[in-house]
């Protein structure tokens, strides 16, 4: 027996063949990017790196810190500015920095010190327990500053520069030598240690001094940075930080908040926010701004702040630059300096 004959199809057959082949088509394609697009998801979840903790995201913070290398010698200005009375005042002081000693140095007089001398005015009666009298004005606003420009506010301490120096020929020989390979014929050959019992390493365990909290990722003025809250477990007047901005590719700090600022002064009463910026590839303080009125004989400040500005290298200091500190029992005043 043969095949049974086909009959002719009708437009309508075509047609429903047509939606058919249509809809299978459409499935298959909606399939073929499902898969696609899981294993794209996929792909990128697994490539993802994990986000770090708090405690491995500030340990991050304080070795870039701690990393960071400065100029022997650099020179900036200081600006302290304050509101008072509904009024902008400014001061400029000279400052100087010597990263291979620690050592700050500063011109006590300010610009606008030096263009108004002050002249005291009225008189001050003391009598026991009672001070008759207005007290007068600060001259210096916040104190004369003695501030390191690249001070850590506790996320980490950088290490001096080391002082370059010429090799004498001794060390050249040993350079060369050490360079070659070559051993000196001289050398008294270093005798193997006796057997006996071995120095065993300290383990020192250091108590956790903040509670930290990631809060998020946040936008900066510099990129997107991780922002962790510090909530000290412990001397709240010596761990400082509140809050910490971290960047999220570099582990530079970006800014932060702490409770108080500086050792001494108005500075002390309230919290500040600091903002650090890169220059030449280190790490500066740009600026430090009250986020509290102070009080300060008899003033109000309104708002603080206090800027670094013109920093750059020199190879000497300027004459008017020292570290000597002009206040004392006879005279006194207020030093802006950081713990």
């Amino acid at each position: 027996m043969g095949l049974p004959a086909l009959g002719k199809s009708s437009p309508h057959d075509c047609a429903e063949l047509f939606k058919l082949h249509r809809h299978m088509m459409k499935r298959s394609l909606s399939v073929i990017f499902t898969g696609f697009a899981l294993a794209t998801i996929a792909s990128a979840a697994a490539a993802a790196p994990a986000t770090p903790t708090p405690y491995q995201i500030f340990a991050r913070a304080k070795q870039y810190w701690e990393t960071q290398r400065y100029p022997e010698m650099l020179e900036y200005t200081v600006a302290v500015t304050v509101v008072e009375g509904g009024k902008t005042k400014i001061e400029r002081y000279r400052g100087g920095y010597n990263s291979s000693k620690g050592a700050i140095l500063f011109d006590p007089v300010s610009d606008y010190e030096a263009a108004h001398p002050y002249v005291p005015k009225g008189i001050d009666f003391y009598i026991p327990i009672v001070h008759l009298g207005k007290p007068e004005p600060p001259v210096d606003y916040l104190g004369v500053p003695d501030i390191a420009p690249n001070y850590g506010f506790g996320i980490g301490t950088t290490s001096l520069t080391p002082v370059a120096s010429t090799p004498t020929p001794e060390e050249l020989v040993r350079e060369i030598r050490a360079e070659f390979n070559d051993p000196d014929p001289r050398a008294t050959p270093t005798p193997l240690p006796t057997p006996g019992l071995r120095e065993i390493a300290t383990v020192i365990s250091k108590t956790k001094a903040y509670d930290i909290t990631l809060e998020g990722i946040d936008d900066t003025e510099r990129g997107q940075a991780y922002h962790l809250h510090m909530r000290p477990l412990r001397e709240p007047g010596k761990y400082r930080l509140r809050d910490l901005w971290v960047d999220t590719s570099t582990f530079a700090p970006r800014k932060l908040i702490e409770g108080l600022n500086f050792v001494a002064g108005p500075g002390t009463t309230v919290p500040w926010s600091v903002s650090f910026e890169p220059i030449d590839g280190s790490l500066y303080i740009d600026r430090e701004m009250a986020l509290a009125p102070m009080h300060y004989r008899g003033l109000i400040y309104t708002q603080a702040t206090v800027t670094l500005a013109d920093l750059h290298v020199v190879s000497m200091f300027d004459d008017s630059l020292s570290s000597f500190q002009p206040c004392t029992k006879q005279l006194l005043c207020l030093m802006m300096q950081e713990p």
